[in-house]
């Protein structure tokens, strides 16, 4: 089990400490909330089924919401990402994901992130 609050690096704004506010058997809800942005983290996990080749996966998936609070100048806006992967229960193998992860986080400074945002493909 994760621990009861998680700090994120938030570029540009610096380090936000998220604390559970929810669990149930499956999933976990984080929050932080200040005058200027409120951040979200969620952890859930599930099964899903392959009709076409009929299996069953394990779909894990972790997404952080980030709203900005509307000022007098700029209104609401909400930034958004998240990671899914599915494996099946018997293979506990994190490569794909790892791999995207790594993928996303290297080259200086996070090209592939840019690029991203700069709609290559």
């Amino acid at each position: 089990m994760y621990a009861d609050t998680i700090v994120l690096a938030l570029t540009g704004f610096g380090n936000v400490t998220v604390i559970r506010i929810n669990q149930d058997q499956y999933a976990s809800e984080y929050l932080f909330r200040d005058a200027t942005h409120m951040v979200q983290l969620r952890i859930r996990h599930s099964k899903v089924n392959d009709k076409k080749r009929n299996q069953s996966y394990d779909r894990h998936n972790v997404e952080i919401v980030r709203t900005i609070f509307a000022t007098s100048t700029v209104a609401e806006y909400v930034q958004k990402a998240y990671l899914v992967w599915e494996t099946l229960p018997s293979d506990g193998a994190q490569a794909v994901a790892g791999a995207l992860s790594s993928w996303m986080q290297s080259t200086s400074p996070k090209a592939n992130l840019a690029g991203l945002v700069a709609w290559e493909s």
